[in-house]
Parts: structure tokens; C-alpha cells; sequence
């Protein structure tokens, strides 16, 4: 069974590392549909669940670390908004793991890669378990 998984990222650092792994010729998995924002921290749970509603079987948000954040504040505003979001998901019945937050460099195409693919990996695990 394919999995559709969301995938919102930032603008700058996310965004870059998915640019650089495309120019880099390197390949992550075709159930991921990236959506890009001006910066993580402007998604609220009402998108996040909308997504799921939507048919998404997970959520990953990947931006900016604090300290690197275009914004100031938005690394911090995104994760009170995931916290809140997983809350909302664990009444609903989803999984912890269905929604996912983390953070990359600038411009790190491998890494994009890589935290893409263990989220991907591990919503499948979550379905082949039901």
C-alpha cells in the first residue's frame, strides 16, 4: 500500500536541502509531496490537520533550527504548534509518529534524504503493523 505523506517545509533551510538533492541527482520516495512555506512557523494545526483529513497517512515538518531561523521566532512558534497538533491527533486516534518535526542545515541535500526516507520508513511500519 503507497503512503501519502505531507511534507511542509520552510522556505530556506528545508527547501534548499530539497533543491540541493535534486541538484545533486540523489532521489527520496514518490509519496512525499512537499509544500513549501515563507517559514515553518505560519502553519497552524488547523493545516496540519486538514492534511490528514485530506488522506494523508503523515505529516513531516522540516525547517529551520532555531538559530538559523530567516524569521527569528518561527523555529520556536512551529514547535508549540506541533505540540499542540500532536495533541489534537492523539484524541483523534493517529499516531505519535504520523506527524513529525525536525530541523536541517542550509542547503544539505543528503540530509533532506535521509530524514525524509526514515519518516517515509517509518509511516510504512506504522501500516504494515495494522
Amino acid at each position: 500500500m503507497d503512503s501519502k505523506i505531507i511534507l511542509f517545509t520552510c522556505n530556506w533551510n528545508a527547501y534548499s536541502g530539497l533543491e540541493a538533492a535534486g541538484t545533486e541527482r540523489m532521489s527520496y520516495s514518490p509519496m512525499v509531496y512537499p509544500i513549501r512555506l515563507s517559514c515553518l512557523g505560519r502553519i497552524t494545526p488547523g493545516i496540519i490537520l486538514k492534511a490528514f483529513e485530506k488522506g494523508a497517512d503523515g505529516v513531516y515538518l522540516l525547517g529551520c533550527s532555531e538559530s538559523e531561523c530567516h524569521y527569528q521566532t518561527g523555529s520556536h512558534q512551529v514547535e508549540e504548534v506541533y505540540l499542540e497538533s500532536q495533541n489534537l491527533l492523539t484524541l483523534l486516534g493517529y499516531g505519535k509518529n504520523q506527524l513529525q518535526l525536525d530541523f536541517i542545515p542550509t542547503g544539505d541535500g543528503a540530509s533532506f534524504v535521509e530524514k525524509v526516507e526514515n519518516f517515509v520508513n517509518g509511516i510504512q511500519d506504522l501500516q504494515s503493523d495494522k
